[in-house]
């Protein structure tokens, strides 16, 4: 038996991709602990796992972000991206109080837990695995091979952007960290990168292990609606979402795509996570759901405009569906970078796109033959990744889960 200390951020497109792993170790006998926030606290109990919440000060509520984090109401933009990243620093001691209650024998930590950082310092120390649920940047600045003017601008940026936070790291550590905060991982013993090697650039020397995307979305979780049998018509069926955090305004994308799909030969599937759409009648060719299985849906599906998650972006993949990515929020724009360098869509790193926009990169996507053709060769490869059982031999096995 091995006991695994599983460190997550308490948000969905973090806990999501999670639980099956937590749920694969503790099945396969492990001691298994959680720490997270308390709104998931039930989540992964039901899995088999002891949780040990987070303190109010490292916790927060994905769906009231201004109302959870002091401070962050009325920033936009960089500037918001600035405060974020500070922020995520400044908890590092509220987590690393929780994480040194527990005698593990390795840690499952998340990239954005900044305990991380504080962990790969130690000299005694668990094996440290870093869960890849997000696209993989050290050591940042980095971008698409064969794009220097993108790498220029990264390079010239980074340091105002995460000077805040680097310098907070450097308070907190007691003297300079050595990395930039966001390099921890490259530090770790491994990265269980919840995607494949075609989705991600080549890279030497980085401890990645291509596991495939890990997040279960399934009808016992999210119930069919009545007009689930729309879906099985002749229209081709494309899916548009905000994803699970950035859907406060859906008029950044998912109602700029239905005016830009209104008249098009397609039956679109919406979803809001709860969000209003703008009042008026909805196009006869639209339907319309909170949130929908998209392990049902994403099959019946011949293309995706999403705002750029990469668990969504990855589960899209997974069954070989092309993209159309409008993001700029988070990790959006590197997203986007992905899916265009991998040839698996259009991506643009933008806050939104005008119907016009979105109405000529959806045409291209499903009459251009190469987007649905690469979108397939990634799902091959994905289809190739360890299933979960070698994964959990993968994080519970030294000899295996180091690089």
């Amino acid at each position: 038996m091995t006991r695994v200390l599983v460190c997550v951020q308490p948000a969905r497109g973090h806990v999501g991709p999670t639980k099956p792993i937590v749920e694969a170790l503790a099945a396969a006998g492990h001691e298994v602990t959680v720490v997270t926030g308390a709104r998931h606290r039930e989540t992964f109990e039901k899995l088999g796992a002891a949780v040990d919440l987070l303190p109010p000060e490292a916790d927060f509520d994905e769906t009231d972000l201004d109302g959870t984090i002091p401070g962050r109401a009325g920033k936009r933009g960089l500037e918001l991206a600035r405060f974020e990243l500070a922020n995520f620093v400044r908890a590092m001691p509220h987590q690393l109080g929780v994480i040194d209650r527990h005698e593990a024998d390795v840690i499952l930590c998340d990239p954005l837990m900044l305990a991380g950082l504080a962990l790969v310092r130690r000299q005694r120390r668990p094996r440290l695995l870093t869960l890849g649920f997000l696209p993989f940047m050290p050591p940042v600045p980095s971008g698409p091979p064969g794009h220097p003017l993108r790498a220029a601008i990264l390079k010239a940026l980074t340091p105002w952007l995460t000077g805040p936070a680097q310098k907070v790291a450097k308070e907190l550590l007691g003297g300079d960290p050595g990395m930039l905060f966001t390099d921890w991982p490259l530090h770790s013993d491994g990265v269980l990168q919840m995607t494949c090697p075609g989705f991600e650039y080549p890279r030497e020397g980085v401890p990645l292990h291509f596991i495939g995307p890990t997040t279960v979305s399934a009808a016992s979780e999210h119930p069919l609606p009545p007009w689930w049998a729309d879906l099985d018509g002749d229209r081709p069926v494309v899916h548009v979402t905000q994803g699970t955090v950035a859907n406060d305004d859906l008029g950044r994308l998912v109602e700029p795509a239905i005016d830009a799909l209104a008249g098009e030969d397609v039956l679109v599937v919406v979803t809001t996570c709860g969000t209003p759409l703008r009042p008026g009648p909805l196009p006869d060719n639209v339907r319309v759901a909170d949130l929908l299985p998209y392990d049902e849906l994403l099959p019946r599906c011949a293309a995706m405009v999403t705002n750029g998650g990469y668990g969504g972006v990855n589960h899209a993949l997974r069954y070989g569906v092309p993209l159309v990515v409008v993001g700029a929020s988070e990790d959006k724009r590197d997203v986007a970078a992905r899916v265009t360098w991998s040839g698996a869509g259009i991506g643009r790193g933008r806050a939104k796109a005008s119907p016009r926009t979105l109405r000529r990169d959806v045409r291209k996507v499903l009459t251009d033959p190469r987007y649905r053709t690469r979108a397939r060769e990634l799902a091959t490869e994905m289809a190739a990744a360890p299933p979960m059982a070698e994964v959990v031999k993968l994080i519970t096995d030294p000899s295996r889960g180091s690089s």
